[in-house]
């Protein structure tokens, strides 16, 4: 866990531990500092420093217990000083520090370009679901107009038979009355010379006969029209269905 920085340097314990090197969990005075820094195997090491150094906690070699200073480019993971000698002697090896920099940075662009992806995409879906929403609405508005054309049609057609069928009516019911009336006049005829017929039977015979000619050609002039089978207006429907 952090810490304070000791109040001298860790290597010559005479200057104040102003330098922390983050590799060597050491601290260090100026002098020390540079002389670190000169040495081949840790001229690449980063250092915090400061009055006040609170050192971060450092994970450690599990089994020699050492400071972790290379990666293991084969074995993809870092290893201490020791670890170089006995397990990865021949192994791909580049500094720790400089293996964290260049991963954070390859990570980096890595995540802005998944970020850049990501926009774009996000920026098509959106243009696309407001495109398909658009193209709903136009279907949409077309079915309504096209639904709206068919039924004003269809209601203009049926108040057009309606129409028809109702003229028909009249005609035919006009048709019917005066149908009704002649035959009417024709019964009421038809029972006046029925009682005529019984009146004459005391009448002298020469007489009867020419009255009896005379009432036959009075019955044989009435043309009654003949009265259609079924409904009347049957042929009038039947015209009309046909119109459709």
């Amino acid at each position: 866990m952090a810490q304070a920085a000791a109040s001298t340097c860790q290597i010559c314990t005479g200057g104040p531990g102003q330098h922390y090197c983050q590799q060597c969990d050491q601290l260090f005075c100026g002098s020390c500092k540079l002389s670190h820094l000169r040495a081949k195997i840790s001229k690449n090491h980063t250092f915090l420093s400061g009055p006040n150094i609170n050192k971060e906690e450092k994970l450690l070699c599990t089994e020699h217990k050492e400071s972790f200073l290379f990666y293991c480019r084969d074995c993809e993971t870092p290893v201490c000083k020791i670890c170089t000698v006995e397990k990865h002697s021949r192994h791909l090896m580049t500094d720790l520090t400089r293996s964290t920099v260049q991963l954070r940075s390859e990570l980096s662009k890595n995540i802005d370009a998944k970020v850049t992806t990501s926009k774009l995409s996000l920026s098509k879906i959106e243009k696309e679901t407001k495109a398909y929403r658009e193209e709903v609405k136009a279907v949409i508005k077309t079915i309504t107009e096209e639904g709206n054309y068919w039924k004003n049609l269809i209601d203009t057609k049926v108040d057009s038979f309606v129409r028809l069928v109702q003229n028909e009516e009249q005609k035919a019911l006009q048709n019917m009355s005066a149908l009704l009336k002649i035959y009417r006049g024709v019964f009421e005829n038809y029972q006046q010379w029925q009682k005529n017929i019984k009146e004459m039977e005391s009448i002298e015979d020469t007489l009867l006969l020419q009255k009896l000619r005379k009432l036959k050609v009075d019955v044989g002039n009435i043309d009654l029209k003949q009265i259609p089978k079924g409904r009347l207006c049957h042929t009038q429907f039947k015209s009309i269905q046909a119109q459709k």
